[in-house]
């Protein structure tokens, strides 16, 4: 199998935060962890993500602000021909270092904003004020002229209220709405009850092709790998270049690194593939096991290997990961019958 580059790096410098979210796969804390990366050691990874040939590194937590050379690994990013974005919750964001990191080179932010009153993203972020902090935050991005998105993680508590977040996004200027589904990953493991049912999963999707179809505004839909294929089958191929592709990119377009050098599939996929501090980067992108495993579709098994689209979904890995602890087992939070997997 021709193993081609990564397209997107995802690069948690630091388990820092000072927010304390209900799903956050790194199970941040206010302090940075006593093994993070070095400066220079950062740097190297940068050096060895852009050799590999990746296209976009995000820097990410954590909250990547409260790591203290952040704007000096943007900069080195960005000389390295790499396309750097960062994933904030914005309450550091002041006109003062929205202006330090367009001179650092960030190309784009990906803003997180959890529900469409403080109350919901409040509760969601587990700090009071959170909310607020994070419009003006998103205000001082906008005056600095730095292209951002807006990032919602839908759950039991907000998925009433995507279409009121959808148009806030739109309104503020966002290039996009990126939504993730809860998974319960990292911290996320304490909070069962906010997983979705696979009906209100379809109905998120049924949702965003609507909006998409009626928006210019791009929308991404990232832990529900079912959603291109619910493209496919409904929208007329004339609309489909309105739509950015989403399947299961773990080990394959996509991969993250902690802020101690462990690799990952994914955030929220929590297997390890490697170590940074014991391997390069591109030796751990070509040749481990985990990445082969997810990389050859025809491994996978149950429904999910019966499907003629297992080549474009694969299924949701990392809640499969989470339910089985394997990585090619059936995703039972696939929503289409026996006969809507025949193309």
């Amino acid at each position: 199998m021709k193993i081609l580059p990564p397209v997107i790096v995802s690069f948690a410098v630091t388990k820092a935060c000072n927010l304390y979210c209900k799903h956050c796969y790194s199970d941040a804390d206010e302090h940075p962890a006593p093994d993070e990366l070095s400066t220079a050691e950062a740097k190297r990874v940068i050096e060895e993500i852009a050799a590999a040939g990746a296209r976009l590194l995000i820097f990410d937590g954590g909250e990547p602000l409260m790591r203290p050379d952040i704007y000096e690994l943007v900069a080195y990013a960005r000389d390295k021909g790499l396309y750097p974005g960062m994933g904030t919750n914005a309450t550091f964001i002041t006109p003062e270092i929205a202006e330090k990191l367009a001179q650092a080179g960030i190309r784009a932010l990906a803003i997180s904003i959890d529900g469409n009153d403080a109350k919901t993203h409040d509760d969601f972020r587990g700090n009071n004020g959170s909310w607020e902090k994070a419009l003006i935050g998103l205000r001082n991005v906008q005056q600095a002229g730095i292209p951002f998105q807006i990032e919602i993680c839908v759950h039991q508590g907000n998925v009433a209220q995507f279409a009121t977040v959808a148009k806030m996004a739109k309104e503020s200027g966002a290039t996009a709405i990126e939504v993730f589904d809860y998974v319960p990953a990292g911290r996320g493991r304490k909070h069962p009850e906010l997983v979705l049912t696979n009906e209100q999963r379809r109905g998120l999707v049924e949702e965003i092709i609507s909006h998409q179809l009626s928006d210019d505004m791009e929308y991404e839909c990232n832990g529900i790998p079912q959603f291109w294929v619910q493209v496919e089958k409904e929208v007329p191929e004339e609309a489909l270049p309105k739509f950015r592709r989403s399947c299961c990119g773990a080990g394959l377009r996509y991969c993250c690194i902690l802020y101690d050098g462990t690799v990952y599939p994914c955030m929220v996929l929590q297997t390890k593939a490697g170590d940074v501090r014991k391997q390069s980067f591109e030796q751990i992108w070509r040749h481990a096991e985990v990445f082969a495993i997810l990389r050859d579709r025809d491994r996978l098994e149950g429904k999910c290997g019966r499907c003629d689209y297992r080549a474009l979904c694969g299924g949701a890995r990392c809640r499969v990961y989470e339910r089985t602890g394997s990585l090619t087992a059936e995703d039972d939070s696939c929503w289409f019958a026996e006969g809507e997997l025949r193309r």
